[in-house]
């Protein structure tokens, strides 16, 4: 069963929450299941209610999410007053009080990145995010956040309403007001797809959110057309760019064969691969066609005992330090060297970028 769910921002206005659930159930018609709503220590107190300082209301949200339903026969919405529906940021066990330091715009889009790459992992659910409460800066966190993890379904919202009847009421009461409430839906890039084959390893699952700004900037440039490595087979050269560089034999064997590899849907090579008579075998058969036997490859070691994990380690040290003089840019060059999916005793090697990004000559 496919779910709705609404998630807010909300900083000492709550009604921003009832205002959203009533633009989108009574107005638009679409019946929201669950209400999630991320802000600060302070924020939470308002939701429920404790806040002392005499602007805020003393009603808690859920009574008047329970007097919204009420009034238009709507089916309430799972909303608990405790820590699974009210989201706060946490340094240790210390709920953040407010979002104004640099430090606090570290650890609320940590939390609401966090909470949105849980929420959209759920094939079920569809979010609908509103932005519209908050402090600006919570507005774009969640937008941010947003974009890195939402569906095709997912909805960004922006709920507007006439200045006099701001922070007036929880929700419309007559026809007039609810006229004067609109709802916005807002275009924004969707960024997910770039993160799809990181989303279903563990290492994105444990990123914090200025690392998963960082992988997908990393990711955008690589897509950039002219980002393609040019494996020239004549010439024993890599090309990127305008750049280029000239690799010994066996250094432009031993990085075709990770490309060629890659080409041929195989994505993960152990050292135990590579150091078989099978990979042995396939070296020798690139040097025949490639290069036609012009190195007197049998007059090399390998060649009649294969290759040790030492050499293994040699081979793609020294390559690696060649592609990345190659790709002077930190963002790219991850995507091209020899990477390393480490894991105790079963290390795998394999190269990032798609198979799409070499072009071989």
């Amino acid at each position: 069963m496919t779910k709705n769910i609404l998630i807010c921002v909300s900083g000492l206005t709550p009604q921003i929450v009832t205002e959203s659930l009533f633009c989108l159930s009574v107005k638009e018609k679409i019946p929201i299941h669950e209400i999630y709503v991320l802000t600060t220590m302070r924020g939470k107190n308002v939701i429920l209610g404790k806040d002392q300082h005499p602007a805020t209301p003393k009603n808690p949200l859920k009574k008047e999410i329970e007097n919204l339903c009420s009034k238009y026969k709507l089916k309430m919405p799972l909303f608990s007053e405790n820590d699974n529906h009210i989201i706060v940021a946490k340094e240790e066990s210390i709920e953040l009080p407010d979002i104004r330091s640099d430090k606090d715009n570290i650890l609320f889009p940590n939390k609401v990145c966090e909470f949105l790459r849980i929420k959209s992992s759920n094939p079920d659910h569809v979010l609908y995010c509103s932005i519209t409460g908050g402090r600006k800066s919570m507005s774009v966190h969640m937008a941010n956040a947003l974009s890195l993890f939402a569906r095709e379904n997912d909805k960004l919202i922006h709920v507007l309403t006439k200045e006099e009847n701001e922070f007036k009421g929880f929700y419309p009461i007559n026809i007039k007001e609810a006229k004067d409430l609109e709802i916005a839906e807002i275009p924004f890039v969707r960024l997910r797809s770039l993160l799809s084959n990181e989303m279903k390893g563990n290492e994105l699952l444990k990123s914090k959110f200025d690392d998963i700004v960082k992988y997908t900037q990393a990711q955008l440039k690589v897509l950039a057309p002219a980002n393609k490595m040019i494996v020239d087979i004549e010439r024993r050269e890599l090309c990127f760019g305008n750049d280029s560089i000239v690799l010994e034999p066996l250094e432009f064997i031993f990085y075709y064969y990770f490309v060629d590899s890659k080409k041929r849907g195989i994505k993960n090579i152990s050292v135990f691969n590579f150091i078989s008579d099978e990979t042995k075998l396939q070296f020798i058969k690139y040097f025949t066609e490639l290069f036609n036997n012009e190195y007197y490859i049998k007059e090399k070691k390998w060649y009649k005992r294969g290759f040790s994990k030492d050499e293994f380690r040699v081979k793609r040290s020294k390559v690696n330090a060649k592609i990345a003089e190659l790709i002077n840019d930190s963002d790219i060059s991850p995507f091209f060297i020899i990477d390393v999916n480490k894991k105790y005793g079963d290390s795998t090697y394999h190269i990032k970028a798609e198979k799409e990004r070499f072009i071989i000559k």
